[in-house]
């Protein structure tokens, strides 16, 4: 340890001497150099504040900028997601280094693991309700912010209803009217065999604009980068807000529909298999043709807040979602890792949800002497109905890796 401290103050003494050096140098070039008639350019990124915010919506707690909890929270804007053109939710959640994206078993959704915690899509919420986002993949193109929170995040938001979220949640924020109205149309392109467009119009009206509309849309058809996967989807958002006084409340309402076919699925090992076959090409398409998913959601919020005084108020929320998932899906197994052999798993899942969500609280600050104190009671209540049947079934042997 001795060596240690001695070895960095020699260090560091030399560094100043460094520093005194160059100093007393540039000054004496400084006293030379002409001072007029001489240009000094300066060059600048722009910052992301605009794109990465640092606070969100922490549940209980309210909106809170992320300096002033102790949680690790940040939102991702729609100007990222709009400069990204993201076409999942997973492509907007990868620019979280503590977040990684992968595949559902044998279908296209997307599961996301935080902090090395799975995160499943019945646990994503919407403007803190569970329940009422799309369940297996999430067109980000509707959202006003995608937040992150880091850690334990039931205190915050309740206790997920699919039973993960234990290494972090993720918080969707919906499109609202703001201050300046858009007026934005947009056409995307990802290939000769994949493009789109979009468009986002917002006002607001009244003599002291207190009524907001927001409406938005997009859609993208076509073949991806990996052989004959056909991917699309459709979206289309409405957003109504109404905030006087001490009263705000607002409605939001969506559909999404997602159509996926000819997918590359997640490949499993054989049991007692323990070697690895060679990977594939990024483009080979190892999927069955058989193979296609398609999902529809309508879903929406109905939100208030009252001011009952200038630092006390009441909120209440109410959501529902309703769906229908239609496919067959697969899973590859490689039996014979030297040949590449393998098998597909079939099946055919139907699929129809009908949830509910809510909650209802009062959210309030007050001082005792020198220390400050902020309060929340309030209950949450969640209603999953699902009808589903099974069928699965074993098919003919695929072409080798």
């Amino acid at each position: 340890m001795v060596a240690y401290r001695t070895a960095f103050r020699a260090t560091g003494l030399a560094a100043i001497a460094t520093a005194l050096l160059y100093a007393n140098t540039a000054h004496a070039q400084d006293q030379d150099a002409p001072i007029e008639g001489e240009d000094i350019v300066v060059t600048a990124q722009r910052d992301n504040e605009t794109q990465v915010l640092r606070g969100g919506s922490l549940g209980a707690l309210g909106d809170k900028d992320a300096m002033n909890t102790p949680f690790a929270i940040k939102g991702y804007s729609d100007t990222l997601i709009l400069n990204q053109q993201s076409l999942t939710l997973g492509q907007v959640l990868e620019n979280d280094p503590s977040v990684r994206t992968s595949l559902g078993f044998g279908n296209a959704s997307e599961q996301f693991v935080i902090r090395g915690f799975p995160l499943y899509g019945e646990d994503i919420a919407i403007d803190g309700l569970y329940g009422v986002a799309p369940r297996q993949l999430v067109s980000p193109e509707l959202y006003d912010q995608v937040q992150i929170l880091n850690g334990a995040s039931a205190f915050l938001f309740g206790a997920a209803p699919g039973g993960t979220a234990l290494g972090g949640t993720v918080n969707l924020r919906p499109k609202r009217a703001g201050v300046r109205p858009i007026n934005r149309v947009t056409v995307n392109y990802l290939s000769d065999e994949h493009f789109g467009g979009a468009f986002d119009f917002g006002r607001r009206f009244g003599a002291g604009d207190e009524i907001g509309v927001r409406v938005n849309g997009a859609g993208r058809w076509g073949d991806i980068s990996i052989d004959d996967e056909y991917r699309s989807s459709t979206v289309l958002g409405l957003g109504l807000d109404y905030r006087t006084g001490p009263l705000r409340v607002s409605l939001d309402l969506a559909y999404q529909r997602a159509e996926v076919r000819h997918m590359r699925p997640m490949v499993q090992l054989a049991f007692g298999t323990t070697a690895l076959p060679a990977p594939p090409e990024a483009d080979t398409n190892y999927g069955q043709e058989w193979n296609f998913t398609t999902l529809r959601d309508i879903f929406g919020i109905f939100k208030a807040e009252y001011d009952i005084t200038e630092d006390f108020k009441i909120y209440a929320a109410i959501g529902a979602r309703d769906a229908a998932e239609r496919g067959r899906y697969q899973s590859i197994t490689v039996d014979n890792p030297a040949t590449g052999d393998a098998f597909a798993t079939g099946s055919n899942i139907p699929r129809n949800d009908n949830n509910e969500a809510g909650q209802i609280g009062i959210r309030g600050k007050f001082a005792t002497g020198p220390i400050t104190h902020e309060i929340n009671i309030g209950g949450s209540h969640s209603r999953y109905v699902n009808r589903n049947a099974y069928e699965f079934g074993v098919f003919s042997r695929h072409q080798p890796l």
